[in-house]
């Protein structure tokens, strides 16, 4: 899909719902006790019932049920990040369709809610399907589902940032796929074309220009290949990083490829 597209509509659905709880001090997952509350009947965070709230835009959930939510998906057997939902493809040659530059064209709108959902039993977190979801729910006057979707962007959102200031190597977004870095950066209207390992488990994404005053992010996605890897493929992946980078040399990043 369109990265333009992304950033038209996550600006968009920003716009309907705002969710402003952030925690004191950002803090990294704790997967083990966010294992234990998902997996516990008793637990307010269990997750069948809290996934429930979450596809019907519960209004109630809190960040730390977003936190829950979102980093307790990796126990899931839907979680599967070194594999793209089958929809992916429709998706995308759907919107390859689209003539209109100012946005959607309104006859692809069915066609690409249908897709969009089952995409989104897949990969119910994903950013993108959300806004997109948004988008279309706002365009065909549905305020409740607009409103519905926008919300659990924003949640996502939130519980991401909530993993770390972003803006450090000790202090990373944490994430569960790639998309989720690109979908980041373009929601704050960051357009990275370098990126670098710095370990195995935190990426660099450098800015040619400053956002917010800030020359670049960085994301932890070891639960990618950690995860992912134990579900999916034997062999781990191969990185080069240096541990010693320099965030403004030029010598040690490589282009964005995807």
């Amino acid at each position: 899909m369109a990265s333009k597209y992304y950033l038209l509509m996550l600006l968009s659905a920003a716009a309907l719902t705002t969710f402003a709880q952030e925690p004191a001090m950002p803090a990294p997952p704790d997967y083990k006790r966010i294992e234990a509350g998902t997996l516990n009947l008793s637990s307010e965070y269990y997750y069948p019932h809290l996934f429930e709230r979450y596809k019907n835009g519960d209004p109630t959930l809190d960040l730390e049920d977003y936190r829950h939510l979102y980093y307790g998906f990796v126990f899931d057997d839907r979680y599967k990040p070194l594999e793209q939902t089958p929809y992916a493809d429709s998706i995308s040659l759907t919107l390859q369709q689209n003539i209109d530059p100012r946005g959607i064209s309104p006859e692809l709108y069915a066609t690409l809610e249908r897709q969009l959902k089952g995409a989104l039993e897949d990969e119910p977190f994903n950013m993108s399907y959300l806004n997109l979801m948004t988008y279309i729910a706002q365009m065909n006057g549905n305020r409740e589902q607009a409103e519905k979707y926008s919300r659990n962007l924003n949640g996502v959102k939130s519980a991401i940032t909530s993993s770390g200031s972003g803006v450090s190597k000790e202090s990373p977004w944490h994430v569960l796929y790639r998309s989720d870095e690109s979908d980041m950066l373009n929601s704050l209207g960051a357009h990275s074309t370098r990126r670098m390992y710095i370990s195995f488990d935190v990426e660099y994404f450098h800015l040619p220009v400053k956002n917010n005053g800030h020359r670049g992010y960085y994301f932890n996605n070891g639960m990618i290949y950690s995860k992912g890897a134990k579900k999916e493929t034997p062999s781990k992946p191969r990185f080069e990083f240096n541990p010693k980078y320099n965030p403004r040399s030029n010598k040690q990043l490589r282009n964005i490829d995807y």
